[in-house]
């Protein structure tokens, strides 16, 4: 099976039938059509008119109030100008194209939310809030999203695909209020897992741990590289936890909730099957999720499959990833690869990079992002065969 990530607008641009006849035409089975999304400008090289689309963030579909009665956060809908409902017209282009939908559906990264909700921001080890994302921890998040899932579910996807479901990290920001993060000392995974770890009202409220001395053992922690000394830190996080119970403690909290969350989302799908894109933490790696609380082999149960991304170095393309990530879930794992132009030259060096992705024999592949293509990156796509 091959796949394409897409946001609903661009699939519009050129008439949304014509859209998907042409991606069946090109040996595409799925769309992975953003439906729940962070804010975002892009840039559609095939638009016909300005290329550039901004949208807030929210819901790329029309829920009903019975679906968040229990919600304390009202879903927020974007509304794109010719379509009441931009997933259910998806939906029904594609069938009729006989291709199938999934709901691609980013749950704790939104700077909309956060900016609308910031009672449920993280907060740093130093007390900063942070404005691009939501705490799991906190029951009203766990709550939204758990209505999210069953509202998607509803809309006759054939899979819902979860992204950024771990803490979220602090080096990731779409903020309101600040733009580019600058970082000259905090460059090491020890200090980035450090600054990321939260201490907000949900987490002191729900965590068996003292979370006012884990702070201060984490501000303690962090004076080496905030000090001046910026060369590569010698002791690991894994160190660390090992050797502070504290840490070890905290790190136990956030993977019990993150496996809550998974367990309760998946409740929520139904029969709709569950997918995660591992991608949370320290980056895309099998074990880059575990200090944002995503533990692989807990959360496996819960979940019908994975999919490792190869999105940003020839790291990813040595590393083994599907299949160390199939050995560590025993679930099915499917691989997806960007086409951006700053990684491959041109179409050969893509397709070495495909077929090196595909000697791990993944169940799928997805391909980012149909929205971000030119006419040549679309003729690639009839070049993947799993």
């Amino acid at each position: 099976m091959t796949a394409v990530w897409a946001y609903p607008w661009a699939l519009r641009e050129t008439g949304l039938d014509r859209t998907c006849r042409e991606l069946a035409a090109a040996g595409v089975d799925r769309i992975n059509v953003a439906a729940h999304y962070h804010s975002i400008r892009t840039l559609n090289p095939r638009a016909e008119s300005n290329p550039f689309t901004d949208s807030p963030g929210g819901c790329f579909f029309r829920p009903t109030g019975e679906q968040f009665r229990d919600s304390p956060i009202e879903p927020p809908v974007c509304d794109l100008p010719g379509s009441s409902d931009p997933l259910d017209d998806v939906i029904a282009a594609a069938a009729d194209a006989d291709l199938e939908v999934s709901a691609w559906t980013v749950c704790l990264h939104s700077s909309r939310l956060a900016s609308e909700h910031p009672e449920y921001r993280p907060v740093g080890p130093f007390g900063t809030e942070h404005e691009h994302g939501l705490c799991p921890s906190d029951p009203a998040v766990q709550s939204y999203l758990s209505a999210l899932v069953s509202a998607l579910a509803d809309r006759g996807v054939s899979r819902i695909d979860l992204e950024s479901i771990g803490y979220p990290t602090a080096f990731h920001p779409h903020g309101e209020t600040y733009g580019h993060l600058k970082n000259f000392a905090a460059t090491d995974d020890v200090s980035r897992v450090l600054l990321s770890q939260c201490f907000c009202e949900a987490c002191r409220e729900r965590a068996d741990v003292d979370l006012e001395a884990t702070a201060q053992l984490v501000r303690d922690l962090l004076s080496r590289s905030l000090n001046g000394v910026t060369e590569p830190q010698e002791t690991s996080i894994t160190d660390l936890v090992d050797e502070h119970l504290r840490l070890a403690d905290l790190l136990a909290f956030r993977q019990e909730t993150i496996t809550q969350l998974v367990s309760s989302l998946a409740g929520s799908s139904g029969d709709v099957p569950l997918n995660y894109y591992v991608a949370d933490g320290l980056g895309r790696g099998v074990d880059d999720g575990r200090w944002a609380g995503v533990d692989l082999e807990r959360l496996a149960p819960h979940l019908d499959s994975v999919t490792a991304l190869y999105y940003s170095d020839d790291t990813a393309m040595t590393d083994g990833r599907v299949r160390r990530l199939r050995d560590r879930t025993g679930i099915r794992t499917e691989a997806g690869i960007t086409v951006d132009p700053s990684l491959w030259a041109d179409e050969s060096e893509w397709m070495e990079a495909v077929d090196a992705v595909l000697e791990e024999e993944p169940a799928a592949v997805h391909v980012y992002n149909h929205s971000l293509m030119t006419d040549h990156h679309v003729d690639w796509l009839r070049r993947v065969d799993p």
